[in-house]
């Protein structure tokens, strides 16, 4: 029963007339709230929550229906936050394993958001976050039975794009005319890019073949619902059947995207009639390719019946892929060709993307001559992103005990060190915050960075055991859930305070006061500014330059790396 109401509108009605309860707590009109998970805490996890610092040391948990105190405890001594420049103490109650619905209190603070203590209280989240790529569909129309409010007409059917300059070559001449349709628009804009496309897939293949049975258990209410697959992975084919379409048959190359030649206004995507063309092939967009292709044949392999050719056809396009890298390794999409101005998703530093692509490759074929093209110095030991990669090819590895067998002893204790101390390090990080977070910078998708870290935790807890790991993760997602200075939940829909005014064409144009559930934020930007007023802003601190208003692109977009990496590591916790 819990988890079914911990959208934001049923927090919502819940929250409806308990502010005063809330806030006599406190005689300073301006104390702070306590920050807490907005939906909640797992039943025998850790549970912590962040005071301000000027309130009692004791605290306590209230029952939100009775308002009577249901456990007492003492927080943490204060410390500072470097992030956000804000003194906080913690109040743990990971003892606490009653189910039902709780605000912390603490006197001088304002009570928490309220919040669950349960088992299947991210389930919800976990539906919606997938559910999200449906209303991302290019060239299929939103139907009412499975979009409700959000329904619109097909747009973009792609079915006659252009070759640009740029991309032409001896069998694909300027101007000549392919078909790329379907696949989902990739962030606030209505274009479709290979690079985030694919560790957007691969994430979504991840979980697929780590949680097969909360994958098939799930119903996402999409028009492929009724057939014998997983609805997450009917959706990740979308993506996935749109990717192979970017392929030239005559030589391997990919496109690194499809695009008009600008950004268009705060449109409707059926009001978009600007001409699309594909633009240039790049040595990323063919090594993320093929490592996806690699990465979907595995997954595929428990689905032949359902999908007899796709198989055959991934793992032939992640071939053709390599082999134009491998002919191609330096062609780096480092700026757009005269007259292009949309998102370049520019990386100059590709030697991790062969990393990535040769791994995948040699668990792919069970050939270790793929391994030739790298050296060990190539590997970046970093949070995956869209243009930091080894780690996904090294997550890879390591999800499966029986893949030690296609590396040598050296080699694979190597890559493996590497990671593990990458988690480590996160798990350090965690074990010090003042914040109880791994999370220590604040680049453009600070929230990914958090739930990215979360993968590299849960795949060091799966390969090691050590549940350390795996309670950093939950920190993770409780920092993106509420337990942050700025006490959003940036998940759109979910929590009491969720954020409402996402940088998203569709969300601003479609004329419905709040968007779509499911969407993560691109969360706090160190470096935020140029695209609202300044003052809007309320700090400098790096965690909290952050602000919910829909022209603030550089920290209210989204975007399906973004998404994706919530998604597996929601699926992970669940």
């Amino acid at each position: 029963m819990l988890k079914k109401i911990f959208t934001a509108a049923a927090f919502a009605v819940l929250f409806t007339g308990c502010g005063s309860k809330s806030d006599k707590q406190s005689e300073n009109p301006n104390a702070q709230r306590i920050k807490a998970d907005q939906i909640g805490y797992k039943i025998n996890t850790a549970k912590i929550a962040v005071v301000p610092d000027e309130t009692s040391d004791d605290f306590e948990i209230v029952d939100f229906a009775t308002q009577k105190t249901v456990y007492k405890g003492k927080t943490s001594q204060s410390s500072e936050w470097e992030y956000s420049k804000t003194k906080v103490k913690l109040a743990d109650f990971s003892d606490f394993n009653t189910e039902g619905i709780f605000v912390i209190r603490c006197q001088g603070a304002k009570d928490s958001y309220p919040f669950a203590v349960g088992r299947g209280i991210y389930d919800d989240l976990a539906n919606k976050a997938m559910k999200s790529y449906y209303y991302a569909r290019c060239s299929q129309e939103i139907l009412p039975e499975y979009g409700g409010k959000y329904a619109r007409p097909a747009a973009h059917p792609d079915d006659k794009i252009k070759i640009h300059k740029s991309a032409a070559g001896p069998k694909r001449k300027e101007g000549d005319i392919i078909s790329s349709k379907g696949g989902w628009y990739d962030a606030g804009d209505y274009n479709k890019y290979i690079v985030n496309s694919s560790i957007s897939v691969w994430e979504l293949l991840n979980a697929v073949e780590l949680y097969p049975e909360f994958s098939k258990k799930q119903n996402l209410n999409i028009p492929e619902s009724k057939n014998s697959l997983p609805d997450i992975l009917d959706e990740t084919l979308v993506n996935l059947r749109w990717m192979l379409s970017m392929q030239d048959p005559s030589d391997g190359g990919v496109y690194h995207k499809l695009t008009a030649l600008n950004f268009n206004s705060m449109i409707m995507p059926q009001d978009d009639k600007d001409e699309r063309y594909v633009i240039k092939k790049s040595t990323t967009a063919a090594l993320d390719f093929a490592s996806t292709c690699a990465k979907a044949y595995r997954v595929l392999e428990n689905y032949k019946d359902e999908l007899p050719k796709l198989q055959d056809t991934l793992k032939n396009a992640a071939i053709a892929a390599w082999k134009w890298a491998q002919k191609n390794p330096e062609v780096f999409y480092d700026k757009n060709p005269e007259g292009v101005f949309t998102g370049m998703y520019d990386d100059t530093k590709i030697r991790d993307e062969f990393t990535w692509a040769a791994l995948e490759m040699v668990l792919l074929t069970g050939d270790k001559s793929y391994l030739k093209a790298i050296k060990n110095e190539d590997f970046a030991f970093k949070v995956p992103a869209w243009d930091s990669t080894s780690c996904l090819g090294i997550a890879s590895v390591l999800n499966n005990p029986k893949n030690r067998e296609f590396f040598e002893e050296d080699f694979y204790n190597f890559i493996r060190d590497g990671f593990i101390k990458l988690a480590d390090g996160l798990l350090e990080n965690y074990e010090k915050s003042a914040f109880a977070t791994p999370l220590t910078y604040f680049p453009w998708g600070s929230n990914s960075v958090a739930a990215n870290q979360g993968l590299i935790l849960v795949t060091a807890y799966n390969a090691t055991g050590n549940t350390k790991y795996l309670e950093a993760a939950q920190a993770d997602l409780h920092y993106i859930l509420g337990r942050n200075p700025m006490d959003y939940c940036y998940v759109t829909g979910f929590g009491a305070n969720p954020v409402k005014n996402v940088h998203d064409r569709r969300s601003v144009a479609d004329g419905i006061d709040l968007p779509v559930q499911g969407y993560l934020c691109g969360g706090p930007y160190a470096k935020a500014g140029g695209d609202v007023p300044d003052s809007l802003y309320k700090s400098t601190a790096p965690a909290m330059r952050y602000v919910d208003n829909s022209s603030s692109y550089t920290t209210n977009e989204i975007a399906i790396n973004w998404n994706s990496a919530l998604v597996f590591l929601v699926y992970a916790l669940n």
